[in-house]
């Protein structure tokens, strides 16, 4: 019988990791939606690596997932989430369950707690600008004459990049694949509705005109298309 994640984590660590500092389960496991095909999203912070690393195992019929850091290490994938956007890491920090521990688990808790409540950094103008110039230039291809399967991965394009600046441009933290969604909801919920069903449409029908109008309606309030007058520095 396969044993618990929990177990198997506690294992893992104990085998391999003997003279690590922190060790916190997170993902899945943590928060209590374990299927057949979860895999162990482990943070482990240990001093006697010599840098940071993502590792995957398989290890007791578990894949098992490792974000290993150091101390300084750690706090500096803080500090690239908000650049990113993406808060993998604190979050998982957040969410986790605590493994091993050598009494400081807690405040990297407190700390990847007050990174996530300060969201990601404000994106500038320019980042603002270059993305409102994407979608345009995207959506310019969707509603040209160019063929039916071209179109599919401009679509795909289209709602990967309009989701990410809605979120940004509103200070949200974005995500990948399923998180996306996940922030898109947590952000706006008729909105992710209503993006979802437009793009859904899109798809079955190859209409683009309820898609493309959802994402006019969406730019409108940060000024619309962009592409007469924008400028941006090749080098």
């Amino acid at each position: 019988m396969k044993m618990s994640g929990d177990l198997a984590a506690q294992k893992y660590i104990e085998s391999h990791f003997p003279d690590c500092d922190v060790a916190l389960l997170a993902g899945s496991s943590a928060r209590g939606e374990l299927t057949e095909h979860s895999d162990l999203d482990m943070v482990i912070v240990d001093e006697t690596q010599s840098s940071p690393f993502r590792q995957c195992v398989f290890c007791f019929d578990w894949d098992i997932e490792l974000f290993v850091f150091t101390n300084i290490s750690l706090s500096l994938a803080f500090e690239t989430s908000r650049l990113e956007g993406i808060p993998t890491i604190p979050r998982m920090c957040v969410d986790g369950h605590i493994i091993k521990d050598n009494g400081s688990a807690k405040d990297i808790q407190l700390v990847a707690k007050d990174y996530m409540e300060k969201g990601p950094v404000k994106w500038t103008e320019e980042q603002q600008n270059y993305q409102r110039f994407i979608i345009t230039d995207l959506l310019q291809d969707l509603n040209s004459s160019i063929h039916k399967e071209e179109k599919l991965f401009v679509a795909h394009k289209l709602f990967d990049f309009a989701s990410e600046y809605v979120l940004r441009v509103n200070e949200h933290w974005i995500g990948q694949g399923k998180w996306m969604y996940r922030s898109l909801s947590e952000f706006d919920k008729s909105f992710s509705d209503e993006f979802i069903d437009a793009y859904q449409l899109f798809m079955r029908t190859g209409d683009d005109v309820p898609f493309t109008a959802f994402i006019d309606s969406m730019l409108e309030p940060y000024g619309g298309r962009l592409f007469d007058g924008y400028k941006e520095s090749l080098f």
